[in-house]
């Protein structure tokens, strides 16, 4: 049977103004704070009158629909931060078995932190300037002329958004001030951190109220608004993590199997045939709302009035020094452990692992600058992540450091493996559980996906530990490069293991110029590394915050 295509791929120009007429404002939470203090003198009746008569505070503001819409957009624009899922949690900071980072022995890009690391501090206020601006909607959005219904959509996608930077924040930090208004006063106290436990006990709390608020993908057409089975999918990815390290508490095993089942059993998703088309729609601005639930939004080339470009095949990308063709820098580099990974006939490996480059053409000719060149099959360390391919790209004209490529957050394979692996844990290995990674894997190797096939699916009888290894792997080929490799060995509580023994096997196989920054890359993995260091610009104003362990 063949596999349900996507029944809805929009082209994101269409509808860029109802989407987020909050675009233009994407920033609008600065302007709001930073109101406070403007009043416009042409409008005094007195030269020294000193109530304003025409300003903008939280308490005149959030009062329309454009109001709440631009508010809303502000929330979710630190999500595309550079320090955040812009860039640096997708990458550089976020080192794993996946890639290295060609020729960076020093550096932020050489995995070397420290507390007073401008990333690192970036990262952090960034994150917390998301909730701030989500709690100041929250805190003020019940005046507002609206309907009741608006209000409850709006509402539920600010508090799904506090409780998902909440999971980033714990995820990457672990115990942390949990601020759940907003500010008021610029002499209010500090906060110290709260317990591990506790902030999951209010993301789980926030997400959970926000899935009776928000409305079903279907309802817009295009997957960058948080909608129900982006709730559902994301409560089974934070119950999965309190299975795991730190908490350790299996009996989330069975509410992540849960969550993750309503997504499948809502039948608004489905995997797409092609596992290549679902990179090429993000590169040509397409929504694809069957595979991917939730993708960052990112727009245009970094030169309009409003710069919501990203970085998506740039920074991590296919090399090319051609700026037409699609630049891209010579970074992320695959390691020979992802690529052994795949296993014959999976055509998985060829694209998220680039077999080719693009080499510029002999002095003289301009006529193509540059040449598609394959690596010979010895070369697999020079092969650059390739999901993202800049050639693809339909945005003009294209520069050399911004694209409109969306980031997915979330994807429908991730749900189908977060099924398995929790049915795997409580069950044992299934037939659903089984049905749910053979159709991941079907899709990987060209089958139908709701067809048996005797090369693509796993082996019938395995051991319930066997299983989980299997899956392991099948997260590792599936979701290479998509931020969630650091986040899976982290919580399987191998992170460090697995990166010391990637040490041994870089000094094994990789040649020599590559040697030096990868190996300090992978070596710099310490037991202090599950956690990032508190910044040192929080500790210095904070004496409530303490410092995670060996930093």
């Amino acid at each position: 049977m063949n596999v349900n295509r996507q029944s809805v791929i929009g082209n994101k120009e269409s509808v860029i103004g109802n989407r987020q007429s909050a675009m233009l404002a994407a920033r609008s939470s600065w302007l709001i704070a930073t109101a406070l203090a403007i009043v416009l003198l042409g409008s005094c009746n007195k030269f020294l009158e000193t109530k304003p008569v025409d300003s903008i505070t939280p308490e005149t503001y959030y009062k329309t629909e454009e109001d709440l819409n631009r508010a809303l957009a502000a929330v979710y624009d630190r999500l595309g931060d550079r320090r955040v899922y812009g860039q640096a949690l997708w990458g550089y900071l976020c080192f794993s078995d996946e890639f290295f980072i060609k020729g960076q022995p020093t550096g932020y890009m050489s995995n070397t932190l420290d507390a007073s690391m401008l990333e690192i501090n970036r990262s952090w206020q960034s994150i917390y300037a998301g909730i701030e601006r989500a709690n100041m909607l929250l805190d003020h959005m019940d005046g507002a002329n609206v309907s009741d219904d608006l209000k409850k959509e709006i509402k539920g996608q600010a508090l799904f958004l506090r409780g998902f930077y909440y999971f980033t924040l714990v995820d990457n930090w672990g115990a942390v001030p949990l601020k759940l208004t907003s500010t008021k006063s610029p002499t209010e106290p500090p906060l110290p951190r709260t317990s591990i436990a506790d902030v999951y006990a209010q993301i789980i709390k926030d997400m959970k109220e926000a899935e009776g608020l928000v409305k079903d993908i279907t309802s817009y057409g295009y997957n960058s608004r948080i909608t129900k089975t982006v709730v559902q999918g994301i409560l089974a990815r934070v119950y999965l993590t309190m299975a795991g390290y730190p908490l350790y508490d299996e009996t989330k095993y069975a509410d992540a199997r849960e969550y993750a089942d309503r997504v499948i059993k809502s039948e608004k998703h489905a995997l797409n045939a092609d596992f290549k088309q679902i990179f090429i729609n993000h590169a040509q601005d397409k929504y694809d709302i069957k595979e991917c639930l939730w993708e960052l939004e990112f727009y245009g080339n970094g030169l309009e009035v409003v710069k919501e470009a990203g970085f998506l095949g740039a920074w991590m990308g296919v090399y090319c020094p051609n700026i037409d063709t699609g630049f891209a820098n010579d970074y992320i580099h695959a390691t020979a452990k992802l690529y052994n990974a795949y296993e014959a006939g999976d055509a998985r490996r060829d694209w998220t692992i680039a077999p080719y480059y693009f080499k510029p053409n002999v002095t003289g000719i301009t006529n193509p600058p540059v040449t598609r060149t394959n690596w010979n099959t010895s070369q697999i360390y020079e092969r650059s992540a390739g999901k993202w391919r800049r050639e693809y790209e339909t945005f003009k004209p294209k520069i050399a450091d911004a694209t409109p490529i969306n980031f997915p957050l979330l994807r429908y394979s991730d749900v189908l493996l977060m099924f398995a692996e929790a049915e795997n844990h409580i069950n044992g290995p299934t037939p659903e559980a089984y049905e749910a990674v053979n159709q991941v894997r079907r899709r990987g190797f060209g089958k139908p996906v709701n067809t048996s096939d005797p090369v693509a699916d796993l082996p019938a009888g395995l051991a319930q530990v066997d299983f989980l290894e299997a899956l392991k792997k099948e997260r590792f080929c599936e979701l290479a490069y998509e931020g969630l490799r650091k986040h899976d060995l982290t919580r399987w509580g191998s992170y460090v293991s697995t990166m010391q023994l990637l040490v041994t096997d870089y000094q094994a196989t990789m040649p020599s110029a590559m040697l030096q920054a990868a190996v300090g890359q992978a070596s710099r993995v310490t037991d202090r590394s599950v956690l990032f260091p508190i910044p040192s610009s929080e500790i210095a104003v904070n004496p409530y915050l303490s410092q995670n362990p060996g930093w």
